[in-house]
């Protein structure tokens, strides 16, 4: 007995057993917080991989957008003095340098980013430019003039040392900077009679450069370089400019040997400053006929700025692995009591059962049959939100045809009634299809001008532009046209459209359009009348034969009044005058908005 006591004594004590919750517990949340950390870790690596990839992939479009600015600006220029060396004013020689002055004039003043535009004759002298500036000069040696003879020539920028001798007190280290493009002129017969030449401001360049950093919206510390091919720096930092390439830009960079090479992309460099630089490269190619000038367009961005993004990125999700990892580790906890509790009632009631002792036996919810209820309604939000949608995109659709269907059916039967009209006045088969045509004709230029402006609206003096042009004859003071921009609206152009046709096809045939000294007017203004803005347009001719009142009202009048007056509520007053017709045309204007 006594050894048998001493042995219960000394026995150890066995451990208490932890419950199913711990091991529940820990197994849900240990495994929670490895695949949560490792799921940041592979998100962090692909996120920031995809991030770099479009901070590159943008940086390279801005370099590719600003090499197409410059070379789509520089074949405009170039498509300048190609069309300047067209004009025929430009072309003959007998016409007054003055007359020559003029049209170099307005050529300036149309894209005033020319520094001077001339005209140099045969013999490489100066004959006239748009400043008056620099005429009688001999520029023979110039290589816009030897080069420009042969044909369309666009030179690289350099100091423009012309230009200076204008103002001879001019700082040396602020000369001027141009382009200089040039085109021949020639004679009907093809000889050379002289060159134009335009010098255009590198300032110029400034605008490419603002466009670039508007589209960079929020992209600091961007700096575009323009490289010329000889290795100057023509657009960049200050310290750069005007020089080859110093120490801090060698030439054999990646990113300048790869465009040198003839690609384009994005390059992550160390520069000679020490510093990491994302650069977007692009070397020019030219647009369309203009053959560029073989530039280099680099855009360069401190990496550490550029990928600051990615960093953020980086932190966020680890940060929120961890924040995830730590929730998913007390869900685990939660989860292991959900599920231990169900166990531990049966266990008890196993207990009392095994005891003898009378146990209820507790039910069990299924929750799997809630979790798919949870899914199917969101399931059905979701479709009921796509037939939203799909509905809405049909009535959109609907109302689209419907307005089709509208304006085809005015159209057809417009069409419809101007077939009818014309077949009544004509005399032949001959003359209805000659009127005919004519006058679909006219409606089909008043469609491209409203197509140009997608229907919003078109200018009244592009309609008038387009109904009259083909009766100028080339001379400038035949057709008159004098009033501000108006835009009209479809409703008013069509009609519009269609009365200004019947009147010039009426002057080309009985009045002053159809002799040479001929001359027609139209002056209009707008007005408010009657609550509402009216346009007032005046038709008047002159110079031509003498007026004879009609003896019948013709399908022209009869047109222009119904379209007018019928369809517009507008007002038509006719003056047979014996000095020539002159139509007075009043109509309201329901929606008017001033004209680009």
């Amino acid at each position: 007995m006594p050894s048998a006591a001493l042995a219960a004594r000394t026995r150890i004590a066995p451990l208490p057993q932890p419950p199913l919750r711990v091991f529940l517990a820990l197994g849900l949340g240990t495994a929670g917080l490895v695949a949560t950390l490792v799921l940041a870790l592979v998100a962090s690596r692909v996120a920031s991989d995809r991030l770099e990839a479009r901070i590159e992939a943008e940086l390279g479009d801005l370099a590719r957008t600003m090499a197409g600015r410059l070379d789509r600006g520089l074949f405009e220029r170039w498509r300048d003095m190609v069309i300047l060396a067209e004009n025929d004013t430009i072309r003959d020689p007998a016409v007054p340098v003055e007359r020559k002055r003029r049209v170099l004039r307005r050529a300036q003043e149309t894209y005033p980013d020319y520094a001077i535009i001339g005209l140099i004759d045969a013999n490489g002298r100066v004959a006239a430019t748009s400043t008056s500036a620099l005429e009688g000069i001999d520029v023979a040696h110039r290589d816009y003039f030897t080069r420009g003879r042969d044909g369309p020539f666009v030179g690289d920028v350099h100091d423009a040392l012309l230009l200076a001798t204008l103002k001879p007190n001019r700082d040396p280290a602020d000369l001027p900077r141009v382009l200089d493009i040039a085109a021949p002129v020639r004679d009907d017969d093809g000889h050379l009679v002289g060159v134009v030449s335009g010098h255009l401001d590198w300032a110029w360049s400034r605008a490419a450069e603002a466009s670039l950093r508007e589209s960079a919206a929020g992209q600091r510390d961007l700096t575009p370089l323009v490289v010329a091919r000889d290795g100057t720096v023509l657009l960049g930092p200050e310290h750069l400019r005007r020089t080859g390439l110093p120490a801090d830009l060698p030439a054999d960079l990646p990113s300048i040997a790869a465009a040198r090479a003839g690609r384009s992309g994005t390059a992550a460099e160390i520069w000679p400053d020490g510093r990491r630089y994302l650069t977007g490269y692009r070397p020019s190619r030219g647009y369309r006929d203009f053959p560029g000038l073989g530039w280099t367009v680099l855009v360069r961005q401190d990496a550490g700025t550029a990928f600051a993004a990615v960093s953020d990125l980086r932190r966020q999700i680890l940060l929120w692995g961890l924040v995830v990892a730590t929730v998913a580790a007390g869900i685990g906890w939660f989860a292991a009591g959900l599920l231990a509790r169900p166990l531990r009632r049966l266990a008890i009631a196993a207990s009392a059962l095994g005891r003898g002792e009378p146990a209820a036996i507790p039910a069990s919810a299924v929750r799997e049959a809630q979790a798919i209820s949870h899914a199917l309604t969101s399931a059905a939000d979701a479709l009921r939100r796509q037939e939203a949608e799909r509905r809405a995109a049909d009535a959109r659709q609907e109302l689209l045809i419907h307005e089709l269907n509208h304006r085809v059916k005015n159209t057809l039967a417009t069409v419809q009634s101007m077939a009818r009209q014309t077949a009544r006045s004509a005399a032949s088969l001959a003359d209805f299809t000659g009127s005919f045509e004519a006058r679909l004709l006219a409606m089909s230029q008043t469609h491209n001008v409203l197509t140009a402006n997608h229907w919003e609206g078109a200018g009244l003096r592009g309609i008038l532009s387009a109904e009259l042009e083909p009766y100028a004859a080339g001379r400038a003071d035949r057709i008159r046209l004098d009033g501000p921009p108006v835009s009209l609206t479809p409703a008013v152009a069509l009609p519009l459209g269609m009365a200004i046709h019947e009147l010039a096809t009426n002057a080309a045939k009985y009045g002053a359009l159809s002799v040479e000294t001929g001359q027609v007017a139209v002056e209009w203004r707008v007005a408010w009348q009657a609550g509402s803005e009216t346009l007032s347009l005046r038709w008047r001719e002159s110079g031509g034969p003498a007026v004879v009142p009609p003896a019948r009202t013709g399908f022209g009048t009869r047109l222009i009044r119904t379209s007018l007056e019928r369809e517009l509520a507008g007002e038509v007053r006719l003056d047979y005058a014996a000095g020539g017709l002159a139509c007075l045309i009043a109509v309201p204007l329901a929606a008017r908005t001033q004209a680009a």
